[in-house]
């Protein structure tokens, strides 16, 4: 349990507090880091583009326009039965604004809805035959149930359950992605769409990071309620604990001097540590490499990669 716990202090520090879920900065984070071709940051460069430069734009721009047909489209269903102190997701105007953003974009080849409502059961899903995202408010009910056990201060509960939200939505997003780009997976989806989740989080807003963590200390809460129990191998998702070691490896290889109290404190071990500085800068190049012939750029804007490996510690 001490390797939560001192995720939660991580997660918690500093932590701007903010009532609505998703907040506008938290989702201006994907529509930045898309816009940025693989949540690099952005610099203007001097020298002028080469030729296969230019025809890789003109490439990109033409695979936008063929497939630039659909949009996301929110849908909010209010709540039947409102439960007492379960505030985020709660402001439709937020969300449809940054759907707006996000449509402005991301070239689609047809709709994809985004539906926040009620469900039988605590649940968040990407459906290809409607080609919708669903995130079930039981499943938001069902984070508090889970960081109320460690976390007491109201606001900083919602902080947490801010953050897992954010990365169970942005999970669902990238199977929503995958599905109508047809990108090329190797491995489990489930796994590179959680790799997306994280770097989309991490990137270009100092939220975010915080975010991943909260994200990644609720998968460490639901492998401890596992414990004892019969561990389902055959999965598509991989153990909570597998997934919570891969985000924190992610937001440790963004920024190792920032992040090295996760090694010292014993979070992170060291042997995975190692490999978590190799990982990043791969991990952030493929999806660089999948997505950017799909996304709205802004032209003579180029990306900084690998991200920068000395960022300052703020803890």
């Amino acid at each position: 349990m001490r390797k939560f716990e001192n995720l939660v202090r991580a997660a918690l520090v500093g932590w701007a507090r903010n009532s609505d879920f998703p907040s506008m900065a938290v989702f201006l984070i994907l529509s930045l880091c898309l816009a940025a071709a693989g949540c690099q940051r952005k610099t203007i460069r001097d020298e002028k583009p080469t030729d296969q430069t230019n025809q890789s734009r003109q490439s990109n721009q033409d695979t936008q326009r063929a497939l630039d047909k659909g949009d996301l489209k929110l849908l909010y269903q209010p709540r039947k039965i409102p439960k007492a102190g379960s505030t985020v997701a709660s402001n439709p105007q937020v969300l449809n604004q940054v759907v707006a953003n996000l449509n402005e974009k991301i070239a689609l080849p047809w709709d994809v809805t985004i539906s926040f409502q009620d469900c039988d059961q605590p649940d968040a899903h990407y459906d290809p035959e409607t080609r919708s995202i669903t995130i079930c408010y039981q499943l938001i009910d069902e984070y508090y149930d889970l960081f109320t056990h460690k976390i007491k201060d109201k606001a900083k509960l919602d902080d947490a359950v801010r953050g897992a939200v954010a990365s169970t939505f942005f999970h669902e997003l990238g199977h929503g992605l995958v599905d109508a780009w047809k990108l090329p997976v190797t491995g489990k989806e489930e796994d590179a769409v959680d790799q997306l989740s994280t770097l989309v989080l991490i990137n270009n807003t100092n939220n975010g990071e915080q975010l991943a963590l909260n994200g990644a200390a609720a998968f460490q809460l639901y492998a401890d309620l596992e414990r004892g129990t019969t561990k389902i191998f055959w999965d598509e998702h991989s153990l909570d604990e597998q997934r919570f070691y891969d985000t924190i490896c992610l937001i440790y290889g963004h920024a190792p001097d920032k992040y090295s109290y996760l090694v010292k404190d014993g979070t992170l071990p060291e042997e995975r540590a190692d490999i978590c500085r190799e990982d990043y800068p791969r991990v952030a190049k493929a999806w660089h490499q999948l997505l950017s012939p799909y996304l709205k750029h802004s032209a003579g804007v180029e990306t900084v990669s690998p991200a920068p490996q000395n960022a300052p510690n703020t803890r």
